[in-house]
């Protein structure tokens, strides 16, 4: 092969004029060196071991070892210097076994200590054992007996501990239905007893014959209901699904917000509409919680007729806010388990009757009621049954337990799962259906009435004689008014001023239309 400076091939003939070629040629020389080397280094070592063994024999004496080492050319001196060497390393030997066999020995006697150490602890917790295992089952046995007696005292304080505090809740809410002066009372009205319910002398109007009512008569009642609401509410630690706020310093009406918007809110929030401040128009998320978050009123300022005309917005709403106040007695009333009322809407708008029936009504026996509160035992039988008796109480029945669920004990907890157990026996109907069927019969109610026109003549005999103005004013009256049985005096007032203005703003009225004329329904 040829070399790549020179382009010679390689050949011993030729002077070398690159270093390529000079090493090729060097490279034979330094094999053969190499293999010398080795070669040497080989003797000397069968050497080295010759010498050592014929050193180290059993049989030769050492005068004979230096004659044969010196015959084999070996001084004395280095056979002495390797005796002394091998000597020295067999020193440092035996030394470091002795050091590593004393180690072990102490390692062993320390091992020893520790096992009959562990020995005698066995022993004694063996014995602790023995001791602890003697008479188990009756010392256990006894244990358990005085930490179920315990939690038996305990739960029997709880139990009358929960008693007291209902009868306090009880002596609570009654009182304060006698200091809100909730009576009940019988009228005829066509020949029929009917019976009527009265707050503070306010007689508490049906939500179905509110028509024929003056508004203050209406704001007046829903007022104090409200406020006797929150105050039994309070008195028995529940919490109304439709949040109720009073009248306070920023707004002096009662208000109601809509279940779903129910404590959500600060103070602040908490105000209608027209007393709240203009939000921000940079921020639609604050108007739209500022809307969704509207109270419905419990007060108006005209009558519902007028109003309905007039004002349909606040007409709902109003409608509103009173079923939900109606609905939060119902719900208050079924918590209590008053379950005797039937689970049409049309009982939910009798606020009256039911408020007496759960604060004034005469309470069951005395005995039955504790039995209920701290027993929790009692089964209500309404028929005969050979069925064992169960530990809860029957809901299916009406069962004075006035103050037993709330939201403010452990006790009779109303969110448990014995109280959701409780509440999904009813059937009581939503908010939004009663809200529709109370509007519906209102607004049919004016729909359907046939209200008359006097003549003009007859109205000014009616201003000379009040008797028999108050006779004649039950013909411009809705039925629904005589079928309520009272009409008051500044609703009945209102609705005459009302048809004498619009008979006196109709001077253009055609001849044969006077007297007796039916008005088209509205």
């Amino acid at each position: 092969m040829s070399c790549h400076i020179c382009s010679r091939p390689p050949t011993t003939s030729l002077r070398c004029i690159c270093p390529t070629c000079a090493r090729n040629r060097l490279y034979q020389l330094r094999i053969e060196y190499s293999e010398l080397l080795l070669e040497k280094e080989s003797i000397k070592q069968q050497i080295e071991a010759a010498v050592l063994l014929s050193k180290l024999g059993e049989d030769l004496t050492e005068n004979k070892n230096i004659s044969d080492v010196c015959l084999d050319g070996v001084f004395p001196s280095w056979v002495s210097r390797r005796i002394v060497e091998k000597e020295a390393g067999s020193s440092a030997k035996t030394t470091v076994l002795t050091s590593h066999i004393e180690g072990l020995v102490g390692d062993i006697r320390e091992k020893r200590l520790e096992i009959s150490r562990r020995r005698v602890s066995l022993a004694r917790r063996q014995s602790d054992a023995e001791s602890a295992k003697y008479q188990l089952f009756e010392r256990e046995t006894a244990i358990l007996a005085s930490i179920q007696n315990s939690i038996k005292r305990t739960d029997h304080l709880w139990h009358s501990l929960h008693s007291k505090t209902t009868e306090a809740r009880i002596f609570l809410c009654r009182e304060a239905a006698n200091l809100y002066d909730l009576r009940q009372g019988v009228i005829r009205v066509d020949g029929a007893v009917q019976q009527t319910y009265t707050i503070g002398g306010m007689h508490l109007v049906d939500l179905r014959h509110m028509n024929g009512v003056s508004s203050a008569h209406i704001s007046t009642a829903l007022s104090y209901i409200a406020q006797l609401l929150v105050l039994i509410s309070h008195y028995l630690s529940l919490r109304l699904p439709a949040e109720i706020t009073l009248p306070h310093r920023n707004y002096p009406l009662p208000t109601i917000f809509a279940p779903s918007a129910s404590y959500l809110r600060d103070i602040g929030s908490k105000l209608p509409s027209a007393q709240q401040p203009a939000p921000d128009p940079m921020e639609p998320l604050r108007l739209d919680s500022h809307r969704l978050s509207r109270p419905r009123p419990l007060s108006i300022d005209k009558s519902l007729p007028r109003l309905a005309k007039e004002d349909p917005r606040t007409y709902a709403l109003f409608l509103e806010g009173a079923t939900l106040l109606a609905w939060n007695v119902a719900w208050l009333c079924r918590t209590q388990g008053l379950n005797s009322m039937s689970e049409s809407w049309e009982e939910i708008c009798d606020m009256g009757k039911n408020l007496w029936q759960l604060l004034v009504a005469p309470p069951a026996q005395q005995s039955t009621l504790m039995r209920a509160f701290a027993g929790r035992d009692i089964h209500v039988k309404v028929k005969t049954s050979k069925v064992s008796p169960k530990t809860s109480i029957q809901r299916t029945v009406s069962f004075p337990m006035l103050g037993h669920y709330s939201h403010g004990t452990a006790h009779s907890f109303l969110g448990s799962a014995e109280g959701a157990e409780f509440m999904r026996t009813w059937r009581l109907p939503s908010p939004t259906r009663v809200i529709d069927k109370l509007k519906s019969t209102l607004m049919g109610e004016l729909a359907s009435a046939e209200w008359e026109l006097l003549e003009r003549r007859e109205l000014d005999d009616i201003t000379h004689g009040r008797s028999s103005s108050v006779s004649q004013s039950s013909s411009i009256i809705p039925a629904s008014t005589c079928k309520m049985g009272s009409v008051d005096a500044d609703a009945v007032s209102e609705t005459r001023d009302l048809e004498i203005s619009g008979g006196a703003g109709n001077t253009s009225r055609l001849k044969g239309m006077s007297g007796w004329t039916k008005l088209r329904s509205r």
